[in-house]
Formats: structure tokens, C-alpha cells, sequence
């Protein structure tokens, strides 16, 4: 049984803009070897990109996770420290990468942004 969470209804970052052109969906999301933050917390940033054994969405059904070969990128920070979470997850829209973490923007090599052809990438 899972503990009793509190949650933070503050604004996050707004990583993606255009909402008309914006695709989110909702999945599941983990990362088991996320490391653990000052707050004791495993988070999946925003901006992450995930993917799955299946592409995504067509088998919806299954966790999605940080994924050199993404299909997906998460839309908001996710707590998993208690297991794979209920997230949203963007397949089509603009990302703007200036506001994503650097460690997430890093990320982002030509072949991860190529793997998301339905997400244009704006600094």
C-alpha cells in the first residue's frame, strides 16, 4: 500500500508552447534507477524523454521510461518513489529547451530529436 502523498498545486516549468498544435495523452511512467534527491524523492524532470519496449502510444498499455529512442516526452516533473505514477506525456507539439534543466536539455542529442519528428525543438 502506497503512503498518503501531499501534492503541490504551484505552477512548474511551461516547457511546451502553441497549445493548439500540442498531442499530450496520459501514461504510466517510471525510472527505477532514478537517483534520489535532497528531499529523499525520485522525480522524472520535464522535458525527459521516454519510451517503451512498444511503440508508444499504440501499445498504451505498457511503462514508459527515459529512453535513448524516445516516443514521448514527459510534460510535467513526476514523483516515482513509490513505483511507476499516472503522468502526461506530449507525442506532438513544441518544446522550447530553454526551460527544461540543463541536465534534461543535455539530453537532447541530434538523434533523440530526431526520433521525435512530431515535436519541433526551439532553444
Amino acid at each position: 500500500m502506497k503512503p498518503i502523498k501531499t501534492t503541490d498545486y504551484s505552477t512548474g516549468k511551461q516547457i511546451f508552447f502553441n497549445f493548439r498544435n500540442l498531442l499530450a495523452l496520459t501514461a504510466t511512467v517510471d525510472y527505477p534507477n532514478a537517483s534520489v534527491n535532497d528531499e529523499g524523492k525520485k522525480i522524472i524532470k520535464a522535458g525527459t524523454p521516454l519510451g517503451g519496449t512498444k511503440l508508444y502510444p499504440a501499445h498504451e498499455d505498457q511503462t514508459l521510461i527515459p529512453s535513448a529512442t524516445p516516443d514521448a516526452v514527459l510534460m510535467h516533473d513526476v514523483d516515482v518513489t513509490d513505483g511507476p505514477e499516472d503522468a502526461t506525456v506530449v507525442v506532438q507539439g513544441d518544446a522550447v529547451l530553454s526551460n527544461m534543466d540543463k541536465d534534461i536539455r543535455n539530453m537532447y542529442t541530434d538523434n533523440i530529436i530526431k526520433a521525435l519528428p512530431k515535436i519541433n525543438f526551439t532553444e
